[in-house]
């Protein structure tokens, strides 16, 4: 007998198994042949959707022969494709799995693009997961035709092997995630803004319910109730659903606005914390349907909890008012209530059974932690930072609690505001060792245990999740996939297989395969999603230099994508945007960030500590600008988001300078550039408002402005021809170019179905070229002899920024990298087909 996750034995074929191979044959012979290579390019449409749902039920051996044939995943339907893929992948043989880890890495891209873009992809994607062979099939269509351009190097922070199921069919934020397992299989459970509860079958991948509400969803839970598993949400009233049909079975009014629920199971009640009072509310008893006030506990809990001590039932609820209540189910009589930590407010908590106690964990702003004895409110330890800054105190806010038994004693983490993770003893209160183990807030953490190994498994705003070995705190696995932060996170089993299933902003339900033994893949590129771009030649060689709102700027050999070396800011802040400018034998650069800082750096060893700093004010600096100063040195034009534009002179050679004062009344600045025409340098910039202003550098008068219909996001200038132009990209798409000196349109450039976020000008082939980045994934290059699309790569996620130098293409695409440059011509083999 197997589970409903585990696949059934296989048996001899019968009568229908031998008729279905018998017609997918029939279709296969059909499909063109160009040697021994399907020409699925050119089969007819039906099977390019449907014939992998006939390889599907001929038989496994015949769907693995069609999967390992990486042109039917360039042209297949992948909308067919992955309703027949298993959500874990190690029922294939390995280069069968290899193939299918690079089309599951952008499998949620695939379903809307053409094959082409999907090739472009595929062999990307191949390339970031080290399938280098795999990558340069992809490059090569049967027909002869070759990729025009070719990816020299990838960065690949954003991508794992370990990936499993991508599911989507939420319109907004997923506020709750909850699994369960039982006679229907394992099913993870979440809740949404979108007003719907959606069950997922973990086991294939797919959607199990939609569960509809009048109001957004914001918690889920899993109950029993007279033995029966019962699946409850929070809406506008309490609705318990069974798990297996998806029907409503009973619901319960509540008052005010739910905020959050918590089951004792014990008790057959939940209890919900509301915009108003908190409530206990009967789920299956003889006054099923009711709910009572509980007044002690006060108004607006964020956090609920409940646990049992002995044979006692309670709940514990957390207020900005009150702190930590706790008191009696089903009666409402107080037990306790108080913050264990005065005036520090408590930004995270969680319980935890340990040694037949239940302790209550609060986490709180200041980065401290206190563990009490949930029943009685005992204070057991208070868990202190010490020695760190003020400034670091800012940062260090809990975010995230987790309790689990190490090797001698139990362990409490930490994951806090500023990305480090901290681990506890909690026998002695000492702090047993802390790391910054994410670039950002660590939003969920939850312990666990993969193949009798005790895991942890962090969530957070960096877009990854990671699991841990609490035994030794070595890293396990990355988990990166997700396009935004993860939100939430659990650990369940699929069959006898350990998963990990996470949701995230992006609004996907991600499932990960916990079980892979390779080394973990560190991801050593941008740890969020890169800001800005540019290629200079530094000592002798084109590097790369970028920033993604992290404290550093790198600087990348365009060649091979090593790091060359990694610029850091004194103060910790955050940088924007940063500019290269060849300054005599040296380069210097230039970067800006929030809260007005703005840094200069000379890259000549030792690199590392800035020439000069200063800070503009409290808005954020979002746009740069560099060019030589008539004194000696460089002036930096600083684009600020309250709409001013600011002139520094790093080494004093003149006081800061207000080009444009702060705009009341008009959008924020979005983009900026620089532009000499002729001895007479102008500032360009433009706005969330649509417009765009010329101005002179010298005096600050307006040369013209344009207004267009949609915010300005991008700006280039550059030449065509003799004529100075200025290119303009707008969120709906489009892209002018116009003569600089007078604004005269010289050309409209319409292709890009999502916002234009990055251009820039270039000479390719002896022709004026304008490449531009968008939101819809693509990067295109534009003649501008006829305004014709001349180029085009597709990239897996949106792009951010564009820069071309010389050969060299770079493109920056959430948190990736990569580097591309032109094939001349079709590798010799190609042009003999």
């Amino acid at each position: 007998m197997t589970t409903p996750d585990q696949p059934a034995p296989r048996h001899p074929p019968g009568e229908d198994d031998l008729r279905e191979r018998r017609v997918l044959r029939e279709l296969l012979s059909t499909v063109h042949r160009t040697g021994d290579t399907l020409r699925w390019d050119l089969a007819d449409p039906y099977l390019r959707r449907h014939v992998v749902e006939h390889a599907s039920r001929a038989g496994h051996r015949q769907l693995v022969r069609l999967l390992d044939d990486g042109e039917f995943l360039v042209n297949a339907d992948p909308t067919a494709v992955a309703a027949v893929l298993p959500p874990f992948r190690d029922a294939y043989p390995p280069p069968v799995r290899r193939t299918l880890d690079v089309y599951c890495a952008s499998i949620g891209w695939h379903q809307h693009v053409e094959a082409g873009a999907r090739r472009q992809i595929l062999a990307l994607d191949a390339l970031r997961l080290g399938h280098h062979e795999l990558a340069e099939r992809m490059r090569r269509a049967p027909g002869g035709h070759v990729l025009p351009w070719r990816c020299l190097w990838s960065t690949a922070t954003n991508i794992s092997a370990s990936s499993g199921a991508t599911m989507t069919g939420h319109a907004g934020r997923i506020n709750a995630l909850v699994t369960t397992r039982g006679s229907h299989g394992t099913l993870a459970v979440t809740g949404s803004e979108d007003r719907t509860a959606r069950v997922w079958d973990l086991g294939s991948g797919t959607t199990r319910h939609v569960l509809l509400h009048a109001q957004a969803v914001k918690d889920v839970a899993v109950a029993t109730l007279d033995d029966r598993t019962v699946l409850l949400t929070a809406a506008e009233r309490l609705t318990l659903w069974d798990p297996g049909t998806g029907r409503a079975l009973r619901s319960v009014p509540v008052p005010s606005g739910i905020r959050a629920v918590a089951v004792s199971d014990g008790t057959g009640c939940a209890v919900v914390t509301t915009d108003g009072p908190t409530y206990v509310a009967d789920l299956g008893g003889g006054t099923a349907g009711r709910t009572w006030p509980v007044p002690v506990a006060g108004g607006r809990a964020k956090h609920v909890a409940v646990g049992r001590e002995g044979g006692e039932h309670f709940a514990l609820t957390v207020t900005a008012q009150h702190g930590v209540t706790a008191f009696s189910l089903p009666g409402r009589r107080l037990l306790h209530r108080g913050n264990p930590l005065p005036g520090d407010p408590v930004t995270a908590f969680t319980v935890a059974d340990v040694g037949g106690q239940t302790l209550a964990v609060t986490g709180h702003r200041s980065g401290a932690i206190a563990v009490a004895h949930a029943h009685t409110g005992a204070v057991l330890h208070v868990l202190r930072l010490t020695g760190l800054a003020e400034h670091w105190l800012v940062r260090a806010e809990v975010r995230a609690l987790a309790v689990c038994p190490g090797e001698s004693s139990w362990l409490a983490f930490s994951g806090h505001k500023d990305g480090i993770l901290r681990a506890w003893d909690l026998a002695t209160g000492r702090l047993l060792w802390a790391a910054r183990q994410h670039a950002g807030p660590v939003n969920a953490l939850v312990p666990g245990e993969v193949l009798d190994t005790p895991v942890l498994v962090s969530a957070s705003d960096d877009d990854t999740v990671r699991c841990w070995d609490t035994r030794t705190g070595s890293l396990r696995d990355v988990l990166a996939g997700h396009t935004s932060g993860v939100t939430g996170a659990a650990l369940t089993r699929v069959g006898a297989r350990p998963v990990a299933v996470t949701v995230s902003k992006d609004r996907t339900v991600r499932t990960w395969d916990t079980t892979r033994e390779e080394p973990p893949r560190v991801p050593d590129g941008h740890p969020r999603w890169v800001r800005s771009l540019a290629l200079h030649r530094v000592a002798g060689r084109l590097c790369a230099v970028t920033t993604c709102r992290d404290d550093q700027v790198r600087v990348i050999d365009a060649g091979d994508g090593q790091l060359v070396t990694r610029l850091e800011t004194t103060r910790n802040l955050p940088l924007n945007t940063a500019v290269p400018i060849r300054a005599g034998d040296t380069t210097l650069i230039a970067a800006g960030g929030i809260q007005g800082h703005l840094v200069l750096w000379d890259v000549r060893p030792p690199a590392g500590t800035p020439v000069d700093t200063t800070n503009l004010g409290t808005a954020d600096v979002v746009a740069l600008g560099v060019l030589p100063h008539d004194r000696g040195g460089v002036q930096v034009i600083a684009g600020g988001s309250d709409g001013s534009v600011t002139i520094w002179y790093p080494g004093g050679r003149a006081p800061l300078r207000d080009f444009v004062s702060r705009r009341r009344r008009t959008g924020d600045i979005a983009c900026l550039d620089v532009a000499d025409t002729g001895g007479e340098p102008l500032v360009v910039t433009g706005d969330f408002d649509g417009y765009v202003r010329v101005r002179s550098l010298r005096t600050a008068d307006l040369v013209h402005t344009r207004l267009y219909g949609a915010p300005v996001r991008a700006l280039a200038t550059g030449t065509l021809g003799t004529d100075p132009c200025l290119a303009v990209g707008t969120a709906d798409g489009e892209i002018r170019v116009l003569r600089l000196g007078d604004a005269a349109v010289l050309a409209e450039l319409r292709g890009h179905t999502g916002a234009v976020r990055s251009l820039t000008f270039a000479r390719l082939g002896g022709e004026d070229v304008l490449f531009s980045g968008s939101a819809d994934g693509t990067v295109r290059g534009w003649d501008l002899r006829d305004g014709e699309q001349a180029h085009r790569i597709d990239l897996p996620d949106i792009v951010q920024t564009v820069a071309h130098r010389e050969t060299s293409l770079a493109i920056g695409y959430g948190r990736e990298v990569s580097v591309f440059t032109p094939v001349t011509a079709p590798p010799r083999e190609s042009r003999s087909q």
